[in-house]
């Protein structure tokens, strides 16, 4: 309240007081009894309460406009860099992006509706447990346990070469070591540097930090050179899970000197560096990319059938291994997620995978935040700014211009009304949803969802009308929905997983376009 308004109430009463007693003098009493007043009180306070919780009490209410000539005349929104490198050329092309979409740069400590953060800033800004509606960060809480290398790697999961953490896991290495004498194994730290080809008795056991992991020593190569391909990963929501990956490119990196003859002590021939060679000096890629203009992706897939094989084996793999690593660590980010009171994240990762000669794929790595810097390779500047536009548009950072408002959680009923949430009408009908939610078959019904549950529905619609070169991986795209087995495939989910599952296989039912 405004402090004027504070010391100006006594007087402001005296006044009220006066002119009540003038009004009885001259009237005949008529005064107003206590309850009606007291019904009116709370009739106000529960509207308010009403307005605030529901994300669609605007439908319920109209009078609370969502287009009022304050907020057309709002700042534009705003976005902060958060990192500790001296220099910001790693992230020259989000700058240009968000420039481009009408945003501007502020201060870490000042107010922004965006913040990037190139570096995990959890740890740095206490604030960051208590977003505003209309703040967003790039990375979610927990992140760490699918970028830190040695938690990854020495996870079990059935795509990852065998690993061990060390010194822990010493022993179970050499009983391994002994039992598959053929397997050769590469040492690695977190910050992944100085990764070779080890013998067993050259491993550094004291090395805290750093694990041993088996070398896949029969890649796919092209023109005998070994290679890693990243691929662009979205997480928008945990608890339910969304995940996403970017299919108009996939970043091919060649080993810059020929696999064979293998030389464990010459890293260029099975170690992709910063300085790799890029797919467009490839000779057998080259005409692919310059004279038919392909992508990374569509040359290596042309190469592919030029040797006989189907290219088309690998992006199923390599989806199933990003949701299947995702899945795997969301119970531990939940944990980190229940000291936070908002929830307004998304990560955008790049997992790092590479191919076998019978086409089948392994995953490296994940990266937390990936390189976007074109300054070693020019041409990869348009990959980059492709990704960002569709990561950017997928969680709501769009171009002013956009119908979908200037500001983050902001929504346009032209974009999601109640009728684009509504599904499985005759289900609701049959167990008298409208009536009573006590029924677990109401659970997707428009009438009993709670406030959250709506908005979790309004954003994944939102998404998917903004998903551009996204394509949804989690929950798991449905081919064919009448052989998709929707009780079969969410028994094992969590609950939440499970109920947001159910609802795009409802959206699927009835329009196709809702499958993938």
């Amino acid at each position: 309240m405004d402090a004027s308004v504070v010391e100006n109430a006594p007087n402001q009463k005296e006044v009220d007081s006066k002119m009540a007693t003038t009004e009885e003098s001259e009237k005949p009493s008529n005064s107003i009894g206590l309850l009606p007043i007291m019904i009116f009180l709370a009739a106000t306070v529960a509207t308010a309460v009403v307005v605030e919780v529901l994300p669609h009490a605007s439908r319920v209410f109209p009078w609370k406009s969502t287009d009022s000539s304050e907020d057309q005349l709002q700042p534009p929104p705003t976005y902060a860099i958060f990192g500790r490198s001296p220099t910001e050329e790693h992230l020259v092309h989000v700058v240009s992006v968000l420039h481009k979409f009408g945003y501007q740069r502020v201060g870490v400590n000042e107010s922004w509706n965006l913040l990037w953060a190139h570096d995990y800033p959890f740890l740095s800004f206490a604030n960051l447990k208590n977003l505003g509606q209309h703040q967003v960060v790039n990375h979610y809480p927990g992140c760490g346990y699918l970028t830190n290398k040695v938690d990854l790697c020495t996870t079990q999961l059935p795509f990852l070469p065998r690993a061990f953490r060390l010194p822990a896991e010493r022993e179970e290495f050499l009983d391994y070591a002994r039992e598959n004498p053929q397997v050769l194994f590469v040492q690695k730290h977190n910050e992944h540097r100085h990764i070779r080809v080890r013998a067993p008795a050259d491993i550094a056991f004291g090395s805290n930090d750093s694990f041993v992991q088996e070398f896949v020593q029969r890649p796919y190569l092209v023109d005998g050179h070994k290679f890693d391909i990243g691929v662009y990963v979205v997480i928008t929501s945990v608890n339910p899970l969304r995940v996403y990956i970017y299919t108009g490119d996939v970043l091919f990196r060649y080993c810059p000197v020929k696999y064979h003859p293998f030389d464990a002590e010459n890293v260029d021939k099975y170690i992709v560096g910063d300085d790799y060679l890029p797919t467009w000096e490839v000779p057998s890629l080259r005409k692919y990319y310059n004279r038919f203009g392909g992508s990374m992706r569509t040359v290596f897939e042309a190469y592919v059938r030029d040797q006989g094989k189907d290219p088309a084996q690998i992006w199923p793999q390599v989806e199933h291994i990003v949701r299947t690593t995702i899945a795997a660590k969301e119970k531990d980010i939940v944990n980190i997620l229940r000291s936070y009171r908002t929830h307004n994240f998304f990560d955008l990762m790049r997992f790092d995978l590479f191919i076998d000669e019978d086409l089948k794929v392994f995953l490296m790595e994940a990266n937390m935040s990936p390189n976007l810097s074109s300054a070693h390779f020019k041409p990869n500047s348009l990959l980059y700014e492709q990704v960002l536009y569709s990561v950017f548009n997928l969680v709501g950072i769009r171009p002013l211009t956009s119908t979908s408002g200037t500001l983050l959680g902001e929504s346009s009923e032209m974009i999601t009304a109640d009728k684009n949430l509504a599904t499985d009408l005759n289900k609701c009908a049959a167990h008298d949803c409208d009536k009573s939610c006590n029924k677990e078959e109401c659970d997707l019904c428009l009438q009993c969802l709670s406030g959250s549950e709506y908005k979790m529905l309004q954003q994944a619609h939102q998404e998917h009308l903004h998903r551009v070169d996204m394509k949804r991986i989690f929950p798991k795209p449905i081919h064919d929905p009448t052989r998709f087995n929707v009780m079969a495939e969410t028994a094992n989910m969590s609950k939440k997983n499970a109920w947001m599952t159910r609802w795009f296989h409802n959206k699927c039912q009835f329009d196709a376009v809702w499958c993938n």
